[in-house]
């Protein structure tokens, strides 16, 4: 009997200890999932928020660029300055185009999503009206519904735009609010890990205390047995 106690004293300590290795593991690997969700969460307000706002902002820029070459144009419709504008135009849109097709590579939400393909539809018809307006500047004249309606497009877009940077700004501040929770939970994660190897370690220390100092000393226990 007394040596079965002996075993279960030693046992003590030696589970105490398996419980922290395994908190510990634990921990670490609750750490390691917390830390690839915060580092993603970086990585999507720079690849996919803070990359493509600035994007908006240049097409919203060479979208102005593009309309003031066309007003220019049909304040003097000619075939020389046609030749001109056509090759700033092209430019313009080859440009406009590259940053769409970037754009389009970046992680887009529902919302997000349904108003850059609205954008996109306007801008087609944008580009057909601009055509349209090149072309028979200098020969037929300007149509005013012509003009009304590429002037509105163009309003349009813009506002397509102001509401893809809004969208922009929204989801990129979830994405900071859900990094900073990240972090508060492997803030608490940390220091409960600590508090808890902290308490099993006192509880070991006892343990070893409690036995190599008993409380009944072996000449009372053997008195008691005689």
């Amino acid at each position: 009997m007394q040596f079965l106690y002996k075993i279960h004293q030693k046992a003590k300590p030696a589970l105490l200890l398996m419980v922290v290795v395994a908190i510990i593991l634990g921990s670490s690997f609750l750490e390691k999932r917390l830390m690839k969700d915060i580092n993603t969460s970086v990585s999507s307000i720079y690849n996919d928020r803070l990359i493509p706002a600035a994007e908006l902002f240049h097409i919203n820029d060479l979208m102005y660029n593009k309309r003031l070459i066309l007003e220019k144009y049909l304040v003097q419709p000619s075939l020389a300055n046609k030749k001109a504008a056509q090759k700033e135009l092209a430019s313009y849109t080859n440009q406009i185009n590259s940053l769409i097709k970037k754009f389009e590579t970046t992680y887009l939400v529902d919302e997000e999503s349904k108003t850059f393909q609205n954008f996109k539809e306007k801008l087609n018809r944008y580009n057909a009206l601009e055509i349209q307006l090149l072309v028979n500047a200098a020969q037929t004249g300007i149509p005013q519904f012509a003009e009304n309606e590429i002037a509105g497009i163009f309003t349009q877009i813009h506002k397509e735009l102001v509401m893809l940077s809004d969208i922009q700004v929204k989801v990129g501040e979830e994405l900071v609010q859900d990094s900073e929770a990240t972090t508060g939970s492997a803030r608490i994660l940390s220091n409960l890990q600590i508090a808890i190897v902290l308490i099993i370690t006192l509880m070991v220390q006892q343990a070893l205390i409690m036995d190599s100092n008993p409380l009944i000393p072996k000449n009372l226990k053997n008195f008691r047995l005689n």
